[in-house]
């Protein structure tokens, strides 16, 4: 890592980050655009620590972040503007700092639907079934439901939440929104929002005891990518069903947060080479 007296700090906070490939991909970013930055990870304690932490990078003109799990809700008690669909969302993802102030965006809902439009085409009519609700499940509902989905059915251990981001999308779509799984009825996609089977819950599925509703016709996605299959998309796989991880969507959420740190376009050929740096958490 060469840098400068002139080199602009970007970087992620999260917990847990032990796994994190942010720094991967996005160095690889700086490399090809020949920016003079820096990107590195910090795992915050607790959320009670962001205010400083900001206010302390304003300090030192640090030029942006990513913000992942557990975060992204918290981060917007911090910063100066909200892009309006992040408003939406109620969550962020990505803070830039425009001369000294701190803009928030959310990258996650849009590089989800891209990465699985990619998969299954059309979206239009699809019912979807949503395991978790919590900050990454926001964009990812919002960015759905926007695209003439028929349904989405939350099935989370806090109701609460989950009746948050229904109202959010309900305001802004015809998507009907269900919060009781029904047992008798078929989901065409089903997606891991939850952070099972990702370090330390790595032996965990979320949809353990309902399996069974899974087979050649479904679609199971999993926002994690590390490890590049997790217990729940292998349980799905030997039930016939197509599965997505969480690469593509992480690639693009980060081509999309770049894209804002630097006010810039990355072409085709840099998105292509990002994804075949990290080819080997590739489903």
């Amino acid at each position: 890592m060469n840098t400068t007296k002139d080199t602009k700090l970007l970087g992620v906070f999260g917990k847990p980050l032990a796994h994190t490939l942010s720094p991967k991909i996005h160095s690889y970013f700086i490399e090809k655009t020949g920016k003079d930055m820096s990107y590195l990870a910090f795992e915050i304690e607790s959320a009670e620590a962001l205010k400083p932490i900001v206010e302390a990078l304003t300090k030192m003109d640090a030029r942006g972040f990513n913000i992942t799990a557990p975060y992204k809700i918290d981060i917007m008690k911090c910063i100066d503007f909200i892009d309006p669909e992040a408003e939406i969302m109620e969550a962020v993802n990505t803070i830039v700092n425009r001369d000294g102030k701190w803009y928030g965006y959310n990258t996650d809902g849009d590089a989800f639907v891209k990465s699985l439009e990619d998969v299954v085409g059309d979206l239009k009519g699809k019912k979807v079934l949503m395991l978790g609700a919590g900050g990454a499940a926001r964009g990812v509902a919002y960015k759905l439901a926007k695209k003439e989905i028929e349904s989405i059915t939350f099935f989370a251990k806090t109701k609460k939440r989950a009746e948050t981001i229904g109202e959010i999308v309900t305001k802004h779509s015809d998507c009907s929104i269900f919060y009781e799984l029904d047992k008798q009825d078929e989901y065409d996609i089903i997606i891991n929002t939850t952070p099972l089977g990702m370090h330390p819950y790595e032996s965990e599925n979320p949809f353990s005891e309902h399996m069974g509703m899974i087979n050649e016709e479904t679609v199971c996605c999993d926002l994690i990518y590390n490890p590049k299959k997790t217990v729940f998309l292998e349980e799905s796989q030997k039930r016939g069903a197509k599965i997505l991880n969480g690469l593509g969507m992480f690639v693009l959420q980060a081509v999309y947060a770049y894209e804002h740190f630097c006010d810039v376009k990355l072409d085709d050929d840099i998105i292509k080479g990002a994804m075949e740096l990290l080819s080997d958490y590739s489903v």
